[in-house]
């Protein structure tokens, strides 16, 4: 790789950066000193009107150099969204980017139309919940250094990737010692901090590697037993609560286990708890939990009341590829509810707030349990724009009229027991 990537977490974020540098930026350089500087020969002579288009020509190849000698990329994924910026020196070609997290479905790296020095470029593309792509970074030299952000990316939101939408993309299993012993070795500098589900995807091809070479040392082939398939009896398998096909009833299903320890596990607490936002105590007033139709999803609503003066802070908080996202939201009067368009049981397929249009993503099913009450079921929506941070959250609860919530993504890690 021509230029190897810098990878470092930040609080709550991954930070992927890179810079422009590349060997033909030295030929540009030479090229761009001799070209402008028998251009400024020519402007002090009498063909200096036939010189100006050549001169802007040695301005823009100028301003490429310079690019190549400073300019560097910068990848933030957090939660709540992924955002590419370029600089210090502005490019028209690479813009930035803003995409949200949750939105984001899957990466892909793709062969573009270009060539530069007749040498084929690619764009990392970006596929969304609604079925749109976007071309995050375009018209990239380097192959692999896309293939190593792609990767790294999906396995930080823990994005299974799938390698047919890639072109010449193969899954783990089919690599090779050495391609298998590359791929872990990108892994490594991010194990301390990969969600568990990774990390014993992990162990699983160390497993594999150390297996298979122990095989080579010893001249004969060195099998993994095969895993069992998991039976109703193992943990890990959950049961569908049905109550919410008839209305709700029952009780709460059990939350899950946290995946890692980056952040204070705020989705457990409790009504009275003690917690820190942003070093400012509150108490937990009122919860209610969210149990989806899908068993491994869950949601939260908290009231989270100031110890001294001043107004609560409702959170919600909800599992995203086996991590917990939160948001700060503010419910919606009626007259904002029906200025957005949902009428009884019928929800907008699109509104607009100021300048951005909001999409929902599928519907969600499931039980709400409030503290002490029986459940009642409800469906859900929840509203994005790529234009906004902000989302919608709809909520209908069976026979009910429609709770709105405008809701902005909250770090973690601004969190803390009390």
């Amino acid at each position: 790789m021509a230029n190897k990537l810098q990878v470092d977490r930040h609080g709550n974020e991954l930070v992927i950066s890179y810079n422009w540098r590349t060997p033909s930026m030295w030929f540009l350089a030479f090229f761009a000193l001799v070209w402008n500087g028998i251009l400024i020969g020519f402007l002090f002579s009498e063909f200096a009107p036939f010189a100006i288009f050549h001169l802007l020509a040695g301005v823009m190849i100028a301003w490429l150099t310079i690019t190549r000698f400073v300019n560097h990329t910068r990848i933030t994924v957090d939660r709540s969204e992924l955002r590419i910026e370029h600089g210090p020196i502005p490019w028209p070609f690479a813009k930035r980017q803003l995409v949200p997290a949750r939105a984001l479905r899957q990466l892909v790296v793709k062969r573009s139309s270009t060539k530069v020095n007749n040498q084929p470029t690619y764009n990392l593309i970006g596929q969304l919940d609604t079925g749109a792509e976007v071309k995050l970074i375009k018209t990239e030299l380097d192959e692999e250094r896309l293939r190593h952000i792609e990767q790294t990316i999906e396995t930080y939101l823990n994005i299974k990737d799938d390698p047919a939408l890639s072109e010449g993309g193969r899954s783990l299993e089919s690599l090779d010692l050495e391609q298998l012993r590359e791929h872990l070795e990108k892994l490594e500098p991010l194990k301390r901090w990969l969600p568990k589900p990774i990390r014993r995807e992990y162990d699983k091809g160390m497993e594999r590697l150390r297996s298979a070479e122990a095989g080579q040392a010893t001249g004969r082939p060195n099998v993994p037993p095969r895993r069992q398939q998991p039976t109703a009896a193992e943990p890990d398998e959950v049961t569908l609560d049905q109550g919410w096909l008839h209305g709700g009833g029952g009780s709460p299903r059990a939350l899950p286990d946290a995946a890692h320890d980056f952040v204070f596990e705020l989705y457990r607490v409790r009504t009275g708890d003690r917690v820190l936002m942003n070093q400012r105590p509150f108490t937990v007033a009122q919860t209610a939990q969210l149990d989806f139709r899908e068993e491994a999803d869950f949601g939260r609503q908290l009231e989270l009341r100031p110890a001294g003066d001043g107004e609560s802070v409702f959170i919600y908080g909800q599992t995203e590829r086996n991590r917990w996202a939160y948001y700060e939201e503010r419910r919606l009067d009626d007259g904002e509810v029906s200025s957005l368009g949902f009428r009884e049981s019928v929800h907008p397929s699109r509104f607009n707030n100021g300048d951005d249009r909001y999409y929902p993503r599928d519907q969600q099913e499931g039980t709400r349990y409030f503290s002490g009450a029986s459940g009642r079921a409800f469906e859900q929506f929840i509203y994005f724009s790529t234009g906004s941070r902000l989302q919608f959250r709809a909520l209908r609860p069976l026979g009910g009229a429609w709770e709105v919530y405008v809701m902005e993504a909250v770090d973690g890690g601004f969190f803390a027991g009390g």
